[in-house]
This record gives C-alpha cells, structure tokens and sequence, in this order.
C-alpha cells in the first residue's frame, strides 16, 4: 500500500519514486511541531500515535541536513527534525484540487514566531560552521 504526504498541496506517493517518507513523531512536543510547520487544521485533533500510525510526510519537506543515509538503502531523520518546507500557495492557482488538504491560516504573531524559530536555527547554524573552522 503506498505511502501519500500528508503537507498541504504535496501530491507525492511511494510508488512514484524512492522518496523516503517518514512517519510523525510519538513525542508529543515534537509532533505537535510538526502539525503546525503543515498547518493541517485537520490533523490538530489528532493524537501523536494516530499521526504516527496513519499519517507520513516525503523527504522534500525537510532541509537535507535533517536527513541521514545509512545505507542506500535506509534513510532516516535526525532526532530533532522538525518539517520546514512547504508550498502554501500553490493552492491559490487551483482552488478545485482533488488533493487539497485544509490549510490553517497563521496569525501575524505565528507568523513572526515562525521566522523567529528559523533564522534562531540559521544563527546557530553559522555559529557551528565558525566553530568547525576554528578547530
């Protein structure tokens, strides 16, 4: 049976590539993370375990260095990845999509949230890299 993502206006299954999918996270905080970077309204009353059994998200909403390859054949998510690529837009082009999954909208104060989280992320980033050349 395939595997269908479940982010906003992503149509990616299984069968079409060898796209890792991965399932929700059972930690609760980390889950709950992960429903609001999809702004699936629809997955809000949803427990961690019922995300995790029935509901998967492709590689191509992480950033690649979340992703670990093992093996060429085993892809897994470091500890702390959290989904931050999302097209949330191209359902404004076509409002009739089959595939069209509810989408929240962000309140300006998630919004500056959100970009706080990330360049918080990027800062610690850059600082990491300056660490490795100082060594």
């Amino acid at each position: 049976m395939p595997n269908f993502c479940a982010a906003p206006n992503c149509t990616r299954k299984s069968t079409q590539s060898d796209l890792a999918f991965f399932r929700f996270p059972r930690d609760p905080a980390r889950c709950q993370r992960w429903v609001e970077n999809c702004r699936r309204a629809d997955l809000e009353d949803k427990t961690p375990d019922q995300l995790n059994k029935h509901y998967r998200l492709c590689a191509k909403h992480f950033e690649t260095s979340m992703i670990c390859r093992s093996s060429p054949y085993r892809t897994v998510l470091r500890d702390n990845a959290v989904p931050t690529i999302f097209d949330l837009t191209s359902h404004l082009n076509n409002p009739h999509s089959r595939h069209r999954k509810r989408i929240k909208e962000l309140s300006e104060e998630e919004i500056r949230t959100l970009k706080q989280q990330k360049s918080s992320l990027a800062g610690s980033k850059q600082h990491k890299a300056s660490w490795r050349l100082e060594l």
